[in-house]
């Protein structure tokens, strides 16, 4: 083979390359094939037990509707209410002794030691009733958002350790939309850019709109994930279904 003809075939390459890069960057959106579009909630909280115990209410079931701040899950807690008792008790006499304390040191008629005990012994009574508060505080589980429950692992009278799932709780009144895109696209794709959703679940169309862009881009697959919301109401999504994204047109 030549040496001009193998600068020539190098042109050519090095042409269609360049070629295939600028239409990628400037291909009109209606062009672009379906992206697949992922359906997932803004806020997810899976719950689990503060502490080991016999749980003694677990009203709710999965697909129920939650309130933010109904309980959730409330566990027998004699023995951490005693102990609360107990400690509040205790401050109640260390306080006592520091104010027969206080009153002999204003006669002048006091030991410094005795005094300084009395202070101290306040101080650890007070710390040994806030550690007997979180134990009561952890005898209920409250819904941090208003959601839906989206899945139980335990029955109501179940003994659970500390750690165990309780309850899955998702947010579906804010649903978010995931996709990953070339990252070609990103020289016209922006937050602000139209999108119609196609969901297979409800085989319906919504209007939607990107609202932010990852802050990476895949190296090795030259991808890119963003995220949008749909416009409007769009009664019947769930977190969880799936479809396709197309995009109406391409800024230029």
């Amino acid at each position: 083979m030549s040496v001009f003809r193998t600068i020539r075939l190098s042109l050519l390459a090095s042409l269609t390359i360049a070629s295939s890069s600028a239409m990628a960057q400037q291909a009109p959106a209606d062009g672009l094939p379906p992206i697949g579009v992922q359906i997932v909630a803004r806020a997810t909280a899976p719950l689990a037990a503060p502490m080991s115990g016999q749980l003694v209410a677990f009203p709710f079931r999965d697909g129920d509707r939650i309130e933010a701040g109904k309980v959730l899950a409330r566990f027998n807690c004699a023995q951490q209410e005693a102990i609360h008792v107990r400690a509040r008790a205790e401050l109640t006499k260390r306080e006592d002794l520091l104010a027969t304390q206080t009153r002999l040191k204003a006669l002048n008629a006091y030991s410094k030691a005795e005094f300084s005990q009395a202070q101290n012994d306040v101080a650890v009574a007070k710390a040994e009733l806030a550690v007997a508060q979180t134990g009561v505080d952890n005898c209920q589980v409250t819904a941090p958002f208003d959601g839906r429950v989206a899945g139980v692992s335990v029955r109501n009278f179940q003994f659970v350790q500390a750690g165990a799932p309780l309850i899955d709780l998702i947010d579906d009144g804010e649903i978010e939309l995931e996709m990953v895109v070339s990252s070609m696209l990103l020289s016209w794709l922006k937050p602000g850019t139209p999108v119609r959703i196609h969901v297979g679940e409800t085989q319906r169309d919504y209007d939607a709109r990107i609202t932010r862009v990852s802050g990476k881009v895949d190296a090795a697959s030259q991808t890119i994930k963003v995220y949008g919301v749909l416009v409007g109401d769009a009664p019947g999504v769930l977190p969880g279904m799936s479809g396709v994204a197309r995009f109406a047109s391409a800024a230029r």
